[in-house]
């Protein structure tokens, strides 16, 4: 987690509300250019977006791929610059790495990270807990820069304790990797280990992830829903759009609202409900 260290933020903050980035794929230069976007920029207009909010979410979420392609300790460089104006405002921010970021250089550039403890040796884990439910953020990384994600039997086995443990509340599990959207092409090469640790235990609501760089809202046949987040920087297919997503914590469900870089897109403040299964 990178901690606030601002001064003055001017909006309330809401516990119930969260920010969710995924994949910004930040450059150390500012203005590379990468698929025809400015990635600086996109995230840049997308931390102005979480900032003009009427209220500051509890926290920002960032799914995986914080930097461009192989995670040099420069991209990490401004990437903590560009989302500067976050902590400025009080506003916690929890990263999660993706297969084109790089561990310990991202460990050397983002020191409050370095300095956490690591239930999971070698992994971005994270337990963020809040009054509605527990967020448990993990880390697919396998090899950087190679496509194909993996969890491991260590950071599963400790999921399914944590869930165990904190049983009491919703839990929504976050992962870069998606799961299969089509069975030729598997992005997370564990995924049936993973639906094996989350389907049986109900409490776990929703599974987050990125790495598709595309938006989507599904369930499974448990009832579990499958929310794929837009990426931040640039898009696969040009009907898909870019941007972050604005997400409503509710005693049974969530409210998710779309937030496109580009507001005259015809998705932007569309909204999706989610109800909790039983």
């Amino acid at each position: 987690m990178v901690r606030s260290r601002g001064l003055g933020a001017t909006a309330k903050a809401d516990p119930h509300r969260w920010a969710l980035l995924s994949d910004a794929h930040i450059a150390a230069d500012r203005a590379k250019i990468a698929r025809g976007i400015n990635m600086a920029a996109q995230l840049g207009a997308v931390v102005l977006d979480v900032l003009s909010q009427p209220q500051r979410p509890a926290a920002a979420l960032v799914n995986g791929d914080l930097a461009l392609n192989s995670g040099e300790t420069a991209d990490y460089e401004t990437f903590v610059s560009l989302v500067a104006p976050l902590r400025a405002a009080q506003i916690p921010l929890h990263l999660a790495l993706g297969n084109h970021d790089h561990r310990e250089r991202f460990w050397a550039a983002v020191p409050d990270d370095a300095s956490v403890a690591r239930p999971v040796t070698d992994r971005q884990v994270a337990l963020v807990p809040a009054e509605r439910a527990n967020w448990f953020m993990l880390d697919s990384l396998d090899k950087t820069n190679s496509t194909p994600g993996v969890l491991g039997a260590a950071q599963l086995a400790w999921l399914a304790r944590e869930l165990d443990a904190h049983a009491d509340k919703p839990a929504l599990v976050m992962t870069h990797h998606n799961p299969a959207l089509d069975p030729a092409k598997v992005a997370l090469i564990d995924e049936a280990a993973l639906y094996a640790v989350l389907r049986p235990r109900r409490q776990v609501k929703a599974h987050f992830f990125g790495h598709s760089h595309r938006w989507s809202v599904t369930s499974d046949e448990s009832g579990l829903h499958r929310i794929n987040l837009p990426a931040t920087a640039y898009v696969f297919e040009p009907d898909q759009p870019s941007g972050w997503v604005s997400a409503q914590l509710k005693p049974r469900g969530m409210t998710l609202q779309l937030r496109c870089v580009d507001p005259s897109r015809r998705e932007h403040g569309e909204t999706k409900e989610l109800t909790w299964r039983s």
